[in-house]
């Protein structure tokens, strides 16, 4: 017999799967070096359902925890979606990565709409950081495709991020600038994007990741003249924090 505390959390935990969850299960895991994996998802509850470049999915764990992820795609007729998963520290996303299995049952949300990719004129300057590069891959699925796209990125290993983001496909363009304390890094990174802006001035930026360094960056183009309506936002994540909609952290 449950405890009793226990057992009124199940009883709410089964009526809001009812409710708004969708079930799926794991189809593959491909580790992609050692810091990320590359995971595909089926499940008839995924069959006919709209995604947007850029939409998210958010799996629970345990109990009603969840993280959310883009999608790489979105194979509607086939009830598949595949996405690229960061792997590190001991989070319960990392641990369930590190451990995920083919044939694992799941519940997830969405797709939902978070940030819409296909509406971003071109030419476009896409920041982020690991828990952006699925993001950046799903603008692939946009019908610009990746033309006229240049990608900046912080990452804490040069060399596991390059082999993440050739395995989905995002090659050109690419800078990956390490983190330095005191994101020292982000010196480099504004220098960069202000000085492609002022010879670019209708350049979108799309910023993604991690919530401080967007608003440096935000504010630096701001200050730069980029009007306001040129920049779009997404915070994934922040220290300290469990995570914003949309976190895979």
């Amino acid at each position: 017999m449950l405890p009793p505390s226990t057992a009124p959390l199940g009883v709410v935990e089964s009526a809001f799967h009812r409710l708004v969850s969708r079930r799926a299960r794991v189809r593959k895991v491909e580790p992609v070096g050692d810091a990320f994996r590359l995971v595909t998802l089926v499940g008839e509850d995924l069959e006919d359902r709209r995604w947007t470049p850029g939409d998210m999915i958010q799996i629970g764990f345990a109990g009603l925890a969840g993280r959310a992820y883009t999608p790489l795609s979105f194979d509607l007729r086939a009830g598949t979606t595949t996405f690229l998963g960061y792997v590190h520290g001991h989070g319960i996303a990392s641990s369930w990565l590190a451990s995920a299995t083919i044939g694992e049952q799941l519940f997830l949300v969405g797709p939902r709409s978070a940030l819409d990719l296909g509406a971003v004129n071109r030419p476009m300057i896409f920041f982020g950081d690991e828990t952006s590069f699925g993001t950046a891959a799903a603008i692939r699925a946009t019908p610009e495709g990746m033309r006229g796209v240049a990608f900046s990125f912080e990452v804490e290993s040069e060399g596991a991020s390059r082999i993440a983001l050739e395995r989905i496909g995002v090659t050109n363009g690419v800078t990956l600038t390490t983190r330095e304390p005191q994101d020292r890094h982000l010196d480099r990174i504004e220098s960069d994007l202000t000085r492609a802006l002022g010879a670019a001035p209708q350049t979108r930026c799309v910023f993604t990741g991690k919530a401080s360094s967007i608003q440096r960056l935000y504010k630096a183009v701001r200050r730069a003249g980029v009007p306001a309506k040129q920049v779009t936002n997404v915070a994934y994540w922040a220290p300290g924090r469990k995570g914003f909609s949309g976190v895979q952290r």
